[in-house]
């Protein structure tokens, strides 16, 4: 059994695969398993890996019809052996200590989720911000679980996508966010590492740069709500009001990334958003921790959008807000 599989999905990514996967072979904890998963990819992606695999046995490569991110992820969770479990986009890359401070974070604190920092870097490896979580402490700070909530940066027991048979919800974009919640809610043991190993390249193609407007990719509807009932059957063992902030924080990106929509997505998310929160969330407005002064270690700008989500909820006003902010996105 390797100590940790590194899931890899890649598509189309001839121009940064081949210094991602370089980035994990020079990891100095190196009792490792890669799985990566070839999308159907059409250009010289395939090649790439096979070379790849043929310098180093820890990488194993899997090639499926184009099925999207999702299902490429959720294939890897089938294959990993390892005792831990983590996630690598093919456009990014490690730094070499990244898994070897991850493991030995959960090795010593015994702890089911670990939490890391990141780098966002252009194209040219410059950095330009880099986000290191707080300290996280259960039921007093829990804000990183919701700040950082994509898989990536995550270093997750294996285990636990087994026991609670977590998958990403296919067909969507920000599929990492139900998943994140899930975990934060329902994990006994988090930590958190003031280390910022992963690098996240931004680029034109990444997915957030073309949501806008929900034109080529779709929010995940459906999966957060099945994140949101699992959550409820399992059992909340962490802060109920930073899950229902971290619901709200989810909710309030949907509204960012919905900018340029056009009516009928406007209505679709409006209606989902009130009966989401009407539904499971019946005093949601009463959270301290969606108020727009509080000492959550949270920036100003996303307090802000978790306050206003709230108070438009509340005055039944979303939908006209949001027909305002797609109006103005045009001009």
């Amino acid at each position: 059994m390797p100590k940790v599989s590194v899931i890899v999905p890649v598509y189309n990514g001839e121009k940064y695969i081949k210094h991602c996967i370089h980035s994990v072979m020079g990891q100095t904890l190196s009792d490792i398993e890669i799985l990566v998963i070839n999308d159907g990819s059409s250009d010289g992606t395939k090649q790439i890996l096979e070379h790849l695999a043929s310098e180093d046995q820890r990488i194993h490569v899997f090639h499926q019809k184009n099925q999207g991110v999702s299902a490429a992820r959720n294939f890897g969770i089938t294959l990993a052996k390892g005792k831990y479990l983590t996630f690598l986009d093919a456009d990014d890359y490690l730094g070499p200590e990244y898994l070897k401070i991850l493991v030995d974070t959960a090795e010593r604190t015994g702890s089911e989720l670990i939490i890391c920092g990141l780098k966002k870097v252009d194209e040219a490896g410059n950095i330009q911000e880099t986000l290191i979580p707080g300290k996280y402490v259960r039921f007093r700070k829990e804000e990183w679980v919701a700040r950082i909530s994509c898989v990536a940066a995550h270093l997750y027991d294996r285990i636990l996508w087994d026991k609670y048979a977590v998958r990403f919800g296919l067909g969507v974009r920000g599929e990492d966010m139900p998943v994140s919640l899930f975990f934060s809610a329902v994990c006994d043991k988090i930590c958190t590492v003031s280390s910022a190993e992963y690098y996240y390249v931004q680029h034109e193609k990444s997915a957030m740069h073309n949501f806008r407007g929900l034109k080529k990719y779709k929010l995940p509807y459906k999966p957060l709500e099945e994140a949101i009932k699992q959550t409820f059957e399992v059992g909340i063992v962490n802060s109920t009001e930073y899950f229902e902030l971290f619901v709200l924080r989810i909710l309030a990106t949907f509204i960012q990334l919905a900018r340029g929509a056009d009516e009928c997505e406007q209505k679709k998310l409006a209606s989902y958003i009130k009966r989401v929160l009407n539904t499971y969330f019946v005093e949601y407005y009463k959270n301290p921790k969606a108020r727009l002064f509080t000492k959550l270690d949270v920036p100003f700008k996303q307090k802000m959008a978790v306050w206003l989500l709230v108070k438009l909820v509340r005055m039944d006003i979303l939908y006209p807000f949001l027909k305002l902010l797609c109006r103005l996105s045009h001009i």
